[in-house]
């Protein structure tokens, strides 16, 4: 996977890098932006049940007033990506909200057609990335038991438990200023994730 800087990047507080799947379309990785709400419920309704148990920790959609407020997400001191695929049509998100202590929570969403690429890996690296160049800390997530493709990109980046419920989740952190402890090779297939 590569990514280069889109000319005029940055305009408006919008930082956009153009990604390249290995024999795939490229995709623009971009900040979300208010008009982006109706692409993130377009890319929700489009995951499964287990999908959004693993996203939402439950199968309801998520509310309209939810979805405003992701595509707002640095009103409140947040962060969000979003992937644009051919079609203008978000295929991925993530991003973390500020929690009272000044960690992150994050959050990732890659469609199921669009896993395999590596993708969830290079969303995540951006939002750690960003949260460290925003002194963030830490970021902290939920993450179901079930939910092994996730489990599996946070163990690649490397985290610490923080509470662990033996039967249903666990709650990690990733350093924000941790490196990756795997190098990220281009070209190699992994499962992305959808998670919460």
């Amino acid at each position: 996977m590569s990514a280069q800087p889109e000319p005029g990047a940055g305009a408006a507080g919008v930082i956009a890098a153009t990604v390249g799947l290995p024999d795939g379309p490229a995709l623009t990785v971009r900040t979300v932006t208010e008009a982006d709400a109706e692409g993130l419920d377009g890319l929700f309704r489009g995951l499964s049940d287990d999908d959004r148990q693993h996203r939402f920790f439950g199968l309801r959609h998520p509310a309209r007033k939810f979805l405003e407020q992701m595509a707002r997400a640095e009103d409140e001191g947040g962060y969000r990506l979003v992937a644009v695929g051919p079609g203008d049509v978000l295929v991925a998100e993530a991003g973390y909200a500020i929690l009272p202590g000044g960690d992150g929570e994050f959050a990732l969403t890659v469609a199921p057609g669009w896993r395999g690429w590596r993708l969830g890996r290079y969303l995540l690296g951006a939002t750690v990335a960003a949260a460290a160049a925003r002194g963030v800390p830490n970021l902290q997530a939920d993450i179901m038991l079930g939910n092994t493709r996730m489990l599996a990109l946070v163990r690649d980046r490397g985290y610490i438990t923080l509470l662990r419920d033996e039967f249903s989740d666990i709650r990690i952190a990733i350093g924000a200023a941790q490196p990756a402890r795997r190098p990220q090779r281009a070209g190699t297939r992994a499962s992305c994730a959808s998670m919460a």
